[in-house]
């Protein structure tokens, strides 16, 4: 997420970079906003001052006065409650404009690498290192046709159970799955990870905070009657584990590793790379997070 402090004091250095990505990214109605978000903080602030100020001129009156019932006093404890008037309309319009700008900003995307290159396309991409040889060779049969000819999955019965882009491991490829979740659970913990097994299902601030929230949102499967989302990824509750939360320096490295379901609608793929065990409504997947001390140097 964007700092709004740079977009509102900087908004022509942040539109040069966004427009880095390919588009052009005009945010005047975001800046105006971060500069009218600027002045409620400080109108609160220094009317939060005023108000202490003159709690603390009530107390002396109080204390010098032998009649708590004199013009001075109750004059004193109407401009107090004026105070707290305005300060509290001031809030409802604060606590509207901070939702409306992290609305804004959460749809705007991050600044590209610089070391990234500029181009129009992914055939501008530049190929920075290779592994292995391509295998060429004839009627090389695909993975569906290898796993459905093993009878180790099924694509056509689980359409009966759900519907389409989901899967039923069979036999040894249940095992295999079954195996391979525990093989990476147990090279994680073995090299200092804490396994969890969290939630398969986070709410709507979860989401935005592992940055799923709001561009993934099609692609996401809610739950209509609750402020609850299937999973799209372990990262999400991993990274939310400590969400609002100040960690000790001295706590870090923290590493947690965790297998869970995973749910995506993979909207706008259709037709593309759809067959077998690609791009499935649900898998298995096991994640890793690393909360550590990022030194520049």
């Amino acid at each position: 997420m964007l700092d709004q402090k740079l977009i509102r004091e900087n908004p022509t250095f942040v539109e040069e970079n966004l427009s880095l990505r390919g588009k052009v990214y005009k945010i005047s109605h975001i800046h105006e906003l971060t500069l009218k978000k600027k002045e409620i903080d400080i109108e609160i602030s220094s009317l939060q001052s005023e108000s202490k100020k003159l709690s603390k001129l009530i107390g002396q009156v109080i204390g010098k006065s032998q009649n708590n019932n004199s013009q001075e006093l109750n004059d004193l404890k109407k401009k107090g409650n004026e105070y707290r008037i305005k300060i509290s309309e001031l809030e409802e319009k604060q606590r509207l404009l901070d939702k409306e700008v992290d609305d804004e900003i959460n749809n705007l995307p991050n600044f590209p690498s610089k070391d990234a290159p500029i181009g129009k396309d992914e055939s501008d991409n530049l190929q920075l290192k290779t592994w292995g040889d391509p295998l060429i060779k004839e009627n090389i049969k695909s993975h569906w046709e290898i796993g459905e000819s093993l009878n180790i999955f099924d694509s056509v019965k689980s359409t009966k159970i759900s519907k389409s882009r989901f899967i039923t491991l069979i036999g040894n490829g249940a095992r295999l799955e079954r195996a391979l979740v525990n093989f990476m659970l147990d090279m994680h913990t073995k090299n200092g990870y804490l396994e969890l097994m969290p939630p398969a299902l986070v709410n709507s601030e979860s989401l935005t905070g592992s940055g799923q929230l709001p561009k993934f949102s099609n692609e996401s499967f809610k739950c209509s009657n609750d402020d609850l989302w299937l999973s799209p990824t372990a990262e999400v509750p991993l990274t939310a584990f400590h969400r609002n939360e100040l960690i000790d320096p001295k706590q870090l490295p923290i590493k947690y590793v965790a297998y869970s379901p995973c749910f995506r609608r993979e909207a706008g793929s259709y037709g593309r790379d759809t067959k077998g065990l690609i791009r499935l409504h649900q898998f298995n997947k096991v994640e890793s997070i690393g909360f550590v001390i990022q030194v520049n140097l």
